[in-house]
């Protein structure tokens, strides 16, 4: 399917509510990973959960929301932009002619990615089916939501909404989750859903030693531990690329395709006092976590296509998530990585309005190459003489790992301010009205509305 864009929030707590994902989606967002389901989603969640001062850290574990409830929020996002298109909010219809979109003809279109996990067993449940269904039909939550526009935008109503919303899935699994496990989800996915699947791979691939050089010598964070048990389990780079070969063959019989992710979150010892003590572990992305899941992609690209027997195996769709800001999204694109997602950035204050300085700054490399398409960007960045897309991919891919590890960007240096702070404790209407609140919060809920300066009379 087509995308506007590149770019996209990853799946977290910025993307599992309907004004969030179509706040993203007016930032420029095009291929939207919404957040990921399970099972069990009567959790009770540490609060705080989310740290997000320079280094990112979590200790928050899938959805806050039910099934059904986040069934109803993505299809509701789903229709509210489809409606954003027809009022001609942005400037035209996609339906008129002529319209300034000559030049852009896929501004609207975007793509709605289900992540799910994280166990066979709870993807094959029942519940979990009829969710999946749901969104790769949603004719049933179209009609029913239908009633709930209102009545001043009756004509709305009408409108012919498409009900597949989703027809690709990234796979979340347990940190640890063994390869078996890995290769039944998938599988299941493919012949039993008919999806597209994107497997997101875990940064301890890249092994202990070399996480840990990573971080404390290159980087400087040498506060952060490692989890050691994180290391021992789960998926090992040498198993997969086997893995992987194996899903896709199985997906090209049916017409599918099946990419992989770089990366999950890095599971560390919590060493801070933000989270609960009893959280033993937590979760780190942002900055330190670019050059490493970089570095992982690279690597296992690289492996991936030397190992290819046929030329179709050798080009392996990728898609990346770690660190991304305004600074290297640019990079990405040009490392061919579609979508290129971000969470962590996005939960600093300026939310979703960030993703369009990470727009500007694609349009201003790309103009500097004097590139009119991201082929042609890709291929001017690379400065190969006749050689194929997957090469430039390759070389561009291998230029940003290096750039990123001699960038001072993603050291602790670089990231151990902390914002400033008014040195007093805030209660209920007790606000300096810093408006810090309202930009920053990802579930879009805070807000202003102006108030009348006559006096009030008692």
């Amino acid at each position: 399917k087509p995308a506007g864009t590149p770019f996209g929030p990853a799946a977290g707590p910025h993307s599992q509510m309907a004004q969030n994902i179509v706040l993203s989606w007016l930032a420029g967002a095009r291929i939207l990973e919404l957040k990921t389901i399970q099972i069990n989603d009567r959790l009770t969640i540490p609060r705080p959960c989310i740290d997000a001062t320079n280094v990112g850290y979590n200790v928050e574990f899938s959805q806050e929301l039910r099934l059904e409830e986040s069934l109803e929020e993505y299809v509701k996002a789903w229709m509210l932009i489809r409606i954003i298109e027809e009022l001609g909010y942005l400037g035209c219809k996609r339906r008129e002619e002529p319209t300034p979109l000559d030049q852009a003809p896929h501004f609207y279109d975007c793509v709605f990615d289900l992540s799910c996990g994280y166990n066979l067993e709870g993807i094959a449940s029942d519940r979990v089916q009829w969710f999946i269904r749901s969104m790769m039909d949603a004719s049933e939550e179209i009609d029913r939501l239908r009633s709930q526009i209102p009545a001043e935008f009756a004509a709305l109503r009408e409108i012919d909404f498409d009900p597949k919303t989703v027809s690709t899935a990234t796979l979340s699994t347990f940190h640890g989750c063994p390869p078996n496990e890995i290769e039944g989800i998938v599988e299941h996915l493919l012949r039993v859903n008919g999806l597209h699947v994107v497997i997101k791979m875990n940064p301890t691939m890249l092994g202990r030693q070399r996480v840990e050089e990573l971080l404390h010598d290159v980087l400087g964070y040498k506060e952060i531990q490692v989890n050691p048990s994180a290391f021992e389990a789960g998926l090992q780079f040498e198993e997969a690329i086997p893995l992987v070969r194996r899903l896709r063959i199985i997906a090209r019989e049916r017409g599918l395709h099946v990419g992989v992710k770089f990366t999950n979150t890095l599971e560390v010892l919590n060493h801070r006092s933000f989270f609960p003590s009893s959280e033993k572990v937590m979760y780190l992305s942002g900055a330190p976590l670019y050059p490493i899941a970089l570095e992982l992609a690279h690597k296992f690209v690289d492996a991936y296509s030397q190992s290819a027997s046929e030329p179709w195996d050798a080009m392996l769709s990728v898609s990346f998530s770690a660190g991304v800001d305004k600074h290297n999204f640019a990079d990405c694109v040009a490392a061919g990585m579609v979508p290129v997602t971000v969470c962590t950035d996005l939960l600093r204050v300026g939310g979703y309005g960030r993703g369009c300085e990470y727009l500007q700054a694609l349009e201003n490399a790309m103009k500097a190459v004097g590139a009119q398409s991201v082929d042609e960007y890709i291929a001017a960045r690379a400065g190969l003489q006749n050689a194929s897309r997957w090469d430039a991919v390759r070389a561009n891919m291998r230029e940003a790992w290096l750039k990123a590890l001699r960038d001072p960007h993603y050291t602790r240096e670089k990231n151990s301010l902390v914002p400033k702070r008014i040195g007093s404790k805030l209660w209920v209407f007790d606000c300096v009205t810093c408006d810090k609140c309202i930009p920053v919060c990802p579930n879009d809920a805070n807000f202003t509305y102006p108030a009348s300066t006559a006096p009030i009379e008692y």
